[in-house]
């Protein structure tokens, strides 16, 4: 398993990057609540309706490939935590 040179800081902050300059426009809304991975040195990116599926299909291409991931139209990629509701 290779490591990666940069940090999780960077990683987030470069893939944030990609996809604010690059690839929102051209993916919301049509693709909101799938998920995105990018190649953060490439800039290739996949969607899918899971959250695996696109980073499988980004290390296939790329076997070293530094990925970011998240939920198109989302703040998160997953919700922490829950609510339970109460019958009355």
């Amino acid at each position: 398993m290779s490591r990666t040179k940069y940090t999780s800081e960077f990683v987030t902050a470069r893939g944030k990057e990609i996809y604010q300059q690059q690839i929102q426009d051209k993916v919301e809304p049509e693709h909101n609540g799938k998920f995105l991975s990018v190649d953060i040195e490439t800039g290739d990116y996949e969607i899918d309706t899971d959250d695996l599926s696109p980073s499988i299909r980004l290390l296939a291409k790329r076997p070293d490939a530094v990925i970011y991931s998240l939920r198109v139209g989302f703040p998160a990629a997953h919700r922490l935590g829950f609510k339970i509701s109460v019958p009355k």
